[in-house]
């Protein structure tokens, strides 16, 4: 509104001024002719006035659009935030239901699921060769850090494989 007010104060103050600047037509003339152009005169600076008015109209009609535009977006942002909001905690209570539980996370000993005690009896060094059992128990806790999602017998066969890889094959 303060724009608006400025730009009509802009606009009087520059056609007062123009009309100022400019000599008087009506100068030279007298009796009723000078009437009637002074009559005309009026009529002129009437319209320009309504000109300024309308050109104003215009303008304020226009930051009105702007105006709620602007509103319109700021609404569709802050749907935006609050869906992106809603997603990011629907994310964070589907996350855990997307990680394996404790009863089907692999156990590190080696001795607690059916596949463990199974593998134990596929791989006798397990327990009776110190090095190369300190190391599938490492190397397990970094491989369910690094693989939650392998459970079960191919968990420990990939712990065997590496176990192999580091040492040797079996002999």
């Amino acid at each position: 509104m303060i724009k608006q007010a400025f730009v009509a104060i802009s606009l009087a103050i520059f056609s007062g001024t123009i009309s100022a600047q400019q000599a008087d037509p009506c100068s030279e003339l007298a009796g009723s002719a000078l009437g009637q152009c002074r009559g005309n005169q009026q009529k002129l600076q009437q319209q320009q006035l309504e000109q300024l008015q309308q050109q104003l109209q215009q303008q304020q009609e226009r930051q009105k659009q702007l105006d709620e535009q602007q509103r319109q977006i700021q609404d569709q942002l802050e749907n935006m935030r609050l869906q992106n909001e809603v997603l990011r905690k629907q994310l964070e209570r589907e996350k855990p239901a997307n990680q394996p539980t404790q009863a089907q996370a692999p156990a590190t000993d080696f001795s607690k699921t059916p596949e463990a005690n199974s593998w134990r009896t596929d791989n006798p060094w397990y327990g009776s060769d110190y090095a190369k059992t300190e190391f599938a128990m490492r190397y397990a806790k970094q491989l369910r850090q690094e693989r939650p999602d392998l459970i079960g017998r191919a968990f420990y066969d990939a712990v065997s494989a590496k176990v192999n890889e580091t040492f040797g094959a079996k002999k």
